[in-house]
């Protein structure tokens, strides 16, 4: 099966802002935060560093909800429900050959 589409999105919503600022806080190394979006409104996010390696663990939240949905909870937000996927960067950004490689190796080919 191919992979689908997934447009990207040029910068986090209001409520995953505080998210990403305190993933990064956590994070040192990191250069920036994967943020992927599920069909059903939960979300996972983690560091990456400049290798496109994990600078952090993967954290799963809703936004509003004391926890992630059952589906989540018993498919680890599986795939095939991701809506959308980016990665929000640190400032100063990596260059564009850096960023290119750590978007491919951490979200994949999304063309």
């Amino acid at each position: 099966m191919a992979k689908k589409f997934i447009p990207p999105a040029a910068s986090p919503e209001k409520g995953e802002q505080a998210m990403v600022e305190g993933i990064l806080e956590g994070s040192p190394d990191a250069v920036g935060v994967a943020v992927i979006r599920l069909d059903c409104g939960c979300r996972k996010m983690a560091a990456i560093n400049q290798s496109g390696e994990p600078a952090s663990k993967i954290i799963m939240y809703r936004d509003n909800a004391e926890s992630i949905c059952e589906q989540c909870q018993n498919d680890h937000g599986d795939y095939f429900r991701v809506s959308n996927q980016f990665i929000s960067w640190k400032t100063p950004e990596p260059d564009q050959y850096t960023k290119e490689m750590i978007i491919a190796k951490v979200l994949g080919s999304q063309g």
